[in-house]
């Protein structure tokens, strides 16, 4: 136990505090500002009918709720993909655990939703809407960027990554035409299903499609487990051993020769699996994610040598200070970050693009997606990030993170709307 204390305190250096003192904020308010209370919360709930299909299942529709939360006459915006295939989703019923947020200063609210999520209590897809909500919030009453009230160096544009979610060889060919109609074709992720030829069949479809240039990400969903023994939602508490990680190794290196660059969680692998394959699978770069959620965590146990780059999942994460902390952890082991999606369409877009720039992360996956719904974006009267003519989000820093939305506009095409 004293051995573990003491390599996460070497590893994190100043973290630590901050892992433990939420209230660190309040040394950057201004008076005024941390006696700010909230005086509303608003729910806004979207039915994104747009199929995506994964190794585990498909989703038929899915559910997501944009928030505002309201104090001092500023607005915070936040997003949270809260179900799949549940289009009648309760949303008062989801809501109950939070109304108590009503009322409180900001800064504790800020507070409670960090506890609540560090207890166990609360799940990321409550936290993550609600705390990139109460951020936008604070910056805008500080009147700052809230990147830089967190003290984040990054400022240059970070490239987008474009996701296709499709089984059919047609349709990944399909999706990758309207990567290159919106200029994300340079850094391009597949889901994969665990299945050699079907995946082998659309990575060299894709690549075929794309030209040598291009970033081809795969993405298996843990898919690949069967091949060592295990499902992809094991948690595995034994190392299954190097003769059976070679097998795996081998079908990575077939990937990559049929045009795959990288490929995230290919199978249910413990840290010590992780470093072995990526030791074991030439150029291909391993990307790590499960292993790293949340960040609170696996801040304590990361290691260089799991991968080439590292995955910080939105929905998955809970709190939001502890990757910016990971960041710096990952990016001084000259390895890369990846910011990922939470299958976003709104408000949370910009925020974690925004995280993206700040933490100089190598691309971020959580991008706009008219193809898929753009019902919200029609609702935008602002924001802060664009995608340039390289395929690179740029970002020109506002308060907080920079979004308005016209709220009469999106409450006319919600489909539940919530007022606390």
């Amino acid at each position: 136990m004293i051995n573990t204390r003491r390599k996460f305190l070497k590893q994190t250096s100043g973290v630590l505090p901050l892992l433990l003192s939420p209230s660190f904020l309040s040394r950057r308010w201004t008076h005024s500002s941390k006696e700010i209370k909230i005086d509303e919360i608003n729910l806004f709930l979207i039915n994104v009918t747009k199929e995506r299909n994964f190794s585990y299942g498909v989703w038929k529709n899915r559910q997501h709720v944009m928030i505002n939360i309201k104090g001092a006459n500023q607005i915070g915006w936040g997003e949270t993909k809260v179900s799949s295939n549940q289009p009648d989703f309760d949303l008062s019923k989801w809501s109950e655990a939070f109304k108590k947020l009503k009322g409180m200063t900001l800064i504790d609210a800020i507070e409670e939703v960090r506890n609540q999520f560090l207890l166990g209590q609360w799940r990321p897809i409550i936290t993550e809407g609600l705390l990139m909500t109460l951020y936008d919030l604070m910056g805008k009453l500080e009147n700052k960027p809230t990147i830089k009230i967190w003290g984040l160096k990054g400022t240059n544009p970070v490239p987008a990554i474009f996701c296709i979610l499709e089984r059919d060889t047609e349709l990944v060919v399909k999706q990758a035409r309207i990567s290159v109609n919106q200029n994300m074709h340079r850094y391009v992720k597949i889901k994969m299903f665990g299945e050699f030829d079907v995946d082998k069949r659309n990575v060299s479809a894709l690549r075929k499609f794309l030209g040598p240039d291009s970033f081809i990400l795969g993405d298996p969903n843990r898919g690949y487990s069967h091949i060592i023994g295990r499902t992809s939602r094991s948690i595995p508490a034994k190392n299954c051993g190097e003769k059976v990680i070679n097998k795996l190794s081998k079908i990575m290196i077939a990937l990559n020769e049929a045009g795959m660059d990288g490929v995230e969680d290919p199978a249910s692998l413990m840290k010590e699996e992780l470093i072995f394959l990526q030791a074991n699978v030439g150029k291909l770069s391993i990307v790590p994610d499960k292993i790293m959620r949340p960040a609170s965590k696996s801040i304590k146990y990361f290691d260089k040598r799991m991968g080439n780059y590292f995955n910080l999942h939105p929905n998955q994460m809970g709190i939001f200070t502890e990757i910016n902390e990971i960041s710096k952890v990952i990016r001084a082991s000259n390895k890369g970050i990846m910011i990922g999606d939470g299958s976003y369409v709104g408000a949370a877009c910009t925020f974690w693009q925004q995280l993206a720039i700040g933490n100089e992360a190598s691309w971020v996956e959580a991008m706009e997606k008219p193809h898929e719904h753009e019902a919200f974006l029609n609702c935008i009267d602002e924001k802060a990030t664009q995608l340039n003519a390289d395929g690179k989000v740029t970002v020109d820093f506002k308060p907080g993170f920079g979004l308005k939305v016209n709220e009469t506009k999106l409450k006319s095409i919600t489909d539940q709307y919530l007022n606390i």
